[in-house]
Parts: structure tokens; sequence; C-alpha cells
């Protein structure tokens, strides 16, 4: 089956991962961090200018440069006296391992890194997304490429190379804070992924169905920094099917209708099989609903997916 390919651009969806500078650890896309969107007769999508450098999940780094980070670790009150309290760091072990999953870039060894990561925790939710966005990449014939990483005095840097006329992409990491002596709590360029991650549980996520094609909600992630949101579905299918990825839409809680600008993953998909796509949306936040269309083999019937991002 043909498959969606990663536009080879500067701009970088991966994971969720921040380094100084993006994301790190995930599937090239566009400006903005995704996949050029296809237009239904170019099913492997238009080649996008050189954009800023973006990280995992379509995070955009800070903009101060390696050497500067202004970061400091959060603090927490007692709730005896009111005065702050240093939290408890995460155990250096397990904040090393975690680091090395993320900046593999490889779905397989991205999942193993959880261990490392409290369940239900901001760490493991972001890093469940990371391996989602990689999957997509994987699923679409575009694995995601290995992350430099860099162990530095205030935490850790996650970088990749620069496409020819582009800047190095790069992500701090830093402020990790234990939950059940694993990692619970990091930073992520400075920011703190959790408000902006949506990772519903197994049972409790959204679906839709249109001919015989499912549609099921893994996880979605607005940027802290690149202000974009990327939600990652999952497809399964009865019969083969052909989805218009680059042509998905976004409406948003309050009525406002976007178009992806990047995607990651299968556009063709076989009987039976399952499959995952990452979807780009600038200036986007959960809430709304994403809406996926194609149809079956030879147009026999129309898909028509309306996935709730909430």
């Amino acid at each position: 089956m043909a498959s969606i390919r990663l536009a080879a651009a500067a701009a970088v969806i991966l994971l969720g991962t921040a380094a100084v500078g993006c994301d790190a650890a995930g599937v090239r896309l566009p400006p903005g961090g995704g996949h050029a969107p296809a237009a239904p007769s170019d099913p492997d999508g238009a080649r996008p200018a050189p954009g800023p450098a973006r990280t995992p999940g379509g995070e955009e780094g800070p903009r101060t440069s390696p050497g500067t980070d202004p970061e400091e670790r959060p603090s927490a009150s007692d709730p005896a006296t009111g005065e702050a309290q240093e939290p408890e760091e995460a155990p250096e072990e397990a904040v090393a391992a975690y680091m090395e999953a993320l900046a593999s870039g490889d779905p397989a060894r991205m999942a193993a890194g959880l261990a490392y990561a409290a369940e239900g925790s901001t760490a493991h939710d972001y890093l469940a997304h990371q391996v989602s966005v990689a999957r997509a990449g994987a699923d679409g014939g575009s694995p995601a490429a290995a992350f430099e990483v860099e162990r530095t005095a205030h935490g850790w840097k996650l970088c990749r190379g620069s496409d020819p006329g582009g800047a190095p992409g790069c992500s701090g990491y830093r402020g990790f804070t234990a939950q059940d002596g694993l990692v619970g709590g990091l930073r992520v360029n400075g920011g703190d992924p959790g408000p902006g991650l949506l990772v519903p549980a197994p049972g409790t996520r959204p679906r839709a169905e249109s001919a015989g094609v499912s549609a099921t909600l893994l996880t979605a992630y607005r940027s802290t920094t690149a202000k974009a949101l990327v939600v990652t579905v999952g497809f399964e299918t009865r019969e083969n099917a052909d989805l218009d990825l680059g042509q998905a839409v976004y409406r948003s809680g309050s009525g406002h209708e976007s178009r992806v600008d990047a995607v990651a993953g299968r556009r063709e998909l076989d009987a039976g099989t399952l499959a995952r796509a990452a979807f780009h949306l600038p200036g986007a936040s959960s809430g709304g609903v994403l809406r996926v269309g194609g149809c079956l083999e030879e147009c026999s019937s129309l898909v028509e997916l309306a996935v709730p991002v909430r």
C-alpha cells in the first residue's frame, strides 16, 4: 500500500520531548511540525518550504541558545506551614533511561522507557504521546531518526542534525521530579507539558466509525512553545480503504475550523489492518472534533469519521 511520506523539511514532529530549540524524538514534518498535507491527486503530499526545527510532538524549542537555560525546578508548598518545599528529584538512573528512550526515535525502545515513568504522571503521558507519534511515522514508512542526547549542567538536551540550510533543532529537558520512585514530572523547553497533554486510558478513548472504518483517539498534545496541537489516531478497517489524511479538518469547541498542515501515517489501509496517524494542527487546542474522510476500495462507500479530541 502507498504511504504518506514525511516531508524532508527542518520542521520536526516527533514524540513530545523537548530540548533546546524543539521537542525531541520525532517524525519530521513541514513548517508547523507536520507532514505536508496530501491533495487528492498527490498521495505523497507537497514538499513544504523549510521551517523552524521542531522535535517530538511538534514542539518548537525555546528562543535561547544552547548555553542558556533560566529554568528552575518548580517548588511546592508544605500544607502545614505554607512554606515552599523543594520537590523530590527523580532518581538519576531513571531519568537517564527515560531520556535515552525518548531520544532513540525507535517506537519499541521508546515504549520500553515508559517503565521509568510513573503511571498516570506527566512524564508517562508525554512519552506515551511521543511513542504514538513515532509509531505513526513508522506506519507511514518514515521512521523517526534518533536524537543526540547530552547531559548538561541543568538537565538534558536532545538535538537532531539540521537539514541543508537549516539550523540544528534542540530541546531542553529539566526539572525531573519523583513519583513512586520513578520519573513523574519534567519541564520541556522551560514549560510544564502536563496541561497540554490528553492521553485517555484504554476503554475511555473517544471513537468514531463509518463504513466499517473505525478511528480511536490515542493521544493529543498542545506544545508548550509552538502553540500547535498534535493528535494521534488509531485506524482499523474491515475492508480496503483509502483515507484522505492530508485533508483532515479540525473543528474547535468554539466552532472555528482549521485544516491539518502536516500528517504522518499510512493513507491506504488493507482490510483487517491497524495503523496510526499523527496530525499537526497549528493554533488548535483540545476539545474539538477531528474530521477525516476517505472511501472504501473503488470508492464503493464514503468514509466520514468525526473523532472527538477530548
